[in-house]
């Protein structure tokens, strides 16, 4: 199976400039409404792009992420906006502070391979306890395939730190379609979908990501 191609500009996104949203995202914002899901965890929520789309799509979102700074942005936004739908919670992809089958949806964006591939376990662990039977997870995985694989010092198979330009101190864990489908095995259904983003930071620079969004169901 071949790359899909998806360009994706860079604009004002509610107070922040970010890469617009992606088609996968709003797909799945619109199967969350036909399969009538009511609350939501965004994970590593940043500034809160996806959670406020998903607050003005009527979802009870939860936002959690590690970034303290990101974090206070979010909530002084929420307040100026009077968004009552978004719970705001500093906490660790690898320790949810959530009990068992809470969510109905779980949304992790460029998150979940900043990591090595025993914590990406532990987080997928981790996401499967805290959703809901019938419950889907939307995670993206950076593929083998992108330009940036092997760049950087290999701090062990398949993760590399240095290898993406504005992110030199984050760790990049590269993967496939097959490591995939056995790291999400215990759930009863997976998708994978090979995408690869363009973005433009500005005329003479477009930067590519070479994606596999994974949408997979309790």
């Amino acid at each position: 199976m071949g790359w899909n191609t998806i360009d994706l500009p860079v604009r004002n996104i509610y107070g922040k400039l970010n890469i617009d949203f992606t088609p996968v995202f709003k797909d799945n914002v619109k199967l969350f409404k036909k399969m009538g899901y009511k609350r939501i965890l965004d994970i590593g929520s940043g500034y809160g792009k996806h959670s406020i789309y998903l607050s003005k799509n009527d979802f009870n979102v939860t936002s959690i992420d590690i970034n303290v700074q990101a974090i206070e942005w979010l909530r002084e936004y929420i307040d100026k906006k009077a968004i009552s739908n978004i719970n705001l919670i500093q906490a660790d992809i690898n320790h949810l502070p959530f009990e068992d089958d809470v969510f109905d949806a779980i949304i992790c964006s460029s998150v979940i391979h900043h990591q090595s591939l025993e914590g990406i376990k532990n987080s997928i662990s981790e996401i499967y306890r805290v959703l809901k039977k019938d419950g889907c997870i939307l995670v993206d995985f950076m593929s083998i395939e992108d330009d940036s694989f092997g760049l950087g010092k290999e701090v062990e198979k398949n993760t590399f730190i240095g290898s993406r330009e504005g992110e030199e101190d984050i760790p990049h864990y590269y993967t496939d379609t097959h490591e995939l489908k056995e790291l999400f095995k215990r759930f009863r259904e997976i998708e994978i979908f090979k995408n690869e983003y363009r973005f433009s930071i500005d005329l003479k620079n477009t930067i590519k990501s070479r994606m596999l969004d994974v949408i997979a169901y309790k």
